[in-house]
């Protein structure tokens, strides 16, 4: 993700000596959304006993910079001594996967042999790939803040929509799903029962919902399905006309940032101006793409990378390779209508002002 004028002044060849000099790495983290709360000891499912809280050890922390939200992510997890990555759901793209030190022992309890792929739903953010290690050959590196569940007999997970928000237990069996500001309850041998939701509330860890007859808890913490090979990432607590349920719980597993995706492109009027037309494409699986074709009939260039939300109005675009060769190269665009909008970009550690109108592109 070069300046433009340097694309029209200087050869490819210098363009690829600078992707190779970088002297620092636009770092990425998580709004706060999802929190790093101490998580309790594994509990079973239909188990009531939960223990004291216990220290998190994050192996790859956000930084400080609170540039980007944490997203839900689904896709085929293979985790192994040299391959722990995901793949999203309907992509060839490959993420580096990092997991805190906390959740692998779990993991490892549920994780086939021969590296076989494991159906996942994880809440996280992106970062551009490291340049050494088995994890220098992907497209990225998505950092794991919380697990909402994985499991090794879903293999056909990805073929299903994504679900919303649910709590589930054993002995006796039991689900509750939230639908439409609904709370059903599902029992074996008897009829569903409805009730509206009246008040939520999410803090620190722990997301509540209440009704005339009902509240339902669900804490961030490791859960286990006693009925099959999965983990989940948070324990659920339904007290339900006078009854209590305890069991496992996942949130709505829809990515709800995907408003961006698209294709944006520079206007006419800028192409004649600057000799190019600047074309961006955000896809579903969070990658993007930028190409760069020259009005003079030269060879277009094209720069890889990956795009996550920084809030509702602002998108971190990250470039990580210039025609295959790596760079670091971070755009944070502003919507203004149907247009995204930038003035400034950081190529490898170096910042650099796209002007006083700066760089505008429009969805397509």
């Amino acid at each position: 993700m070069t300046h433009p004028w340097m694309r029209t002044t200087l050869p490819i060849a210098i363009l690829i000596a600078l992707a190779g000099c970088s002297t620092s790495t636009p770092s990425s983290s998580t709004s706060g959304i999802i929190d790093l709360t101490p998580p309790k000891e594994p509990t079973q499912l239909g188990s009531s006993s939960t223990t004291a809280a216990k220290t998190t050890d994050v192996t790859a922390q956000a930084s400080d910079s609170g540039k980007v939200q944490a997203f839900m992510m689904r896709g085929m997890v293979t985790l192994g001594h040299e391959s722990n990555s995901i793949q999203p759901c309907g992509s060839t793209q490959q993420y580096w996967l990092t997991t805190a030190i906390s959740d692998r022992s779990a993991l490892e309890e549920i994780t086939p042999d021969g590296y076989q792929a494991m159906y996942a739903e994880m809440i996280g953010f992106l970062d551009p790939a490291p340049e050494e290690g088995f994890a220098a050959n992907y497209d990225g590196r998505f950092t794991v803040k919380q697990i909402n569940m994985i499991s090794a007999e879903m293999s056909g997970g990805c073929k299903q929509q994504p679900h919303t928000t649910r709590a589930f237990g054993n002995e006796p069996g039991w689900a509750a799903e939230i639908k439409d500001k609904q709370v059903t309850l599902i029992q074996m041998g008897k009829e569903r029962q409805s009730q509206a939701i009246t008040s939520t509330s999410s803090i620190s860890g722990k997301q509540q919902y209440t009704g005339k007859d009902f509240s339902l808890t669900l804490t961030k913490a490791q859960c286990n399905d006693t009925m099959s090979d999965a983990l989940f990432g948070w324990q659920s607590t339904l007290e339900w006309q006078g009854k209590q349920f305890k069991g496992c719980a996942t949130i709505g597993a829809t990515d709800v940032t995907l408003n961006w995706i698209g294709e944006y492109q520079s206007s006419a009027q800028a192409a004649q101006n600057t000799g190019l037309t600047t074309t961006l494409v955000l896809n579903p699986d969070h990658s993007a793409t930028t190409t760069y074709a020259y009005t003079n009939g030269d060879n277009s260039l094209v720069e890889t990378g990956f795009w996550q939300q920084a809030n509702q109005n602002t998108v971190q675009v990250m470039m990580t390779r210039h025609q295959g060769r790596r760079l670091n190269g971070e755009r944070l665009f502003t919507l203004n209508g149907n247009t995204l909008i930038t003035t400034e970009e950081v190529v490898n550690g170096h910042a650099y002002s796209l002007g006083s109108n700066g760089l505008r592109l429009e969805k397509q």
